[in-house]
């Protein structure tokens, strides 16, 4: 189980890092975007390794680690402690602190199935953000667009973490790509 969440964890941080470095040697990332890598991932390391050390911890062979064993298992035994399991280990709850008052900010993106019957996750594979149900000129290098029926609009990093996000037609997200205009 910890393995994975390791690997994970690997994978996450070279993606957040990855892209971030790309856009300053390619010169349009904004001032800091390189200092934001440690705010964002080393919550989430600190996290992964609490419970490396949690599950290490009741594998040991004494009374105690047996006693805490029988505790998680009959946690797991209910619905609300497998949810509560399933969603910590899974990284469902990860999260970044971004600007912007929509629920999805900050969040990984949903794999929505966009208007050309492709995944959101698939069109991310090239390395640029994902501005969906909007449209920017002037960004071709750095960003890809699409379409989803009934979704929001979206900026996705190419971590596939939201940006910036809105329901309403009139929200503003010149100022989320520095210039400009950008229309429905």
């Amino acid at each position: 189980m910890f393995g994975g969440q390791g690997l994970n964890l690997g994978i996450g941080d070279a993606m957040n890092l990855g892209w971030k470095l790309a856009a300053t040697v390619r010169g349009w990332a904004p001032a800091g975007l390189l200092d934001t890598y440690t705010a964002e991932r080393h919550p989430i390391g600190a996290w992964v390794l609490d419970w490396t050390r949690a599950q290490i911890a009741i594998m040991r062979p004494d009374r105690h680690a047996r006693a805490l064993r029988r505790v998680l298992a009959d946690l797991a035994g209910t619905t609300d402690g497998a949810t509560y399991l399933a969603t910590r280990i899974s990284g469902v709850w990860q999260g970044y602190d971004l600007p912007g008052d929509h629920p999805l900010t900050g969040r990984t993106a949903p794999d929505l199935e966009l208007s050309d019957g492709t995944r959101l996750a698939d069109r991310l594979h090239g390395g640029k953000a994902l501005l969906l149900n909007a449209k920017a000129d002037g960004y071709e290098d750095r960003l890809t667009h699409a379409t989803a029926e009934g979704a929001p609009r979206m900026l996705v990093r190419p971590d596939g973490y939201v940006a910036w996000a809105s329901d309403t037609e009139d929200a503003d997200l010149a100022p989320w790509l520095g210039g400009p205009t950008c229309s429905r």
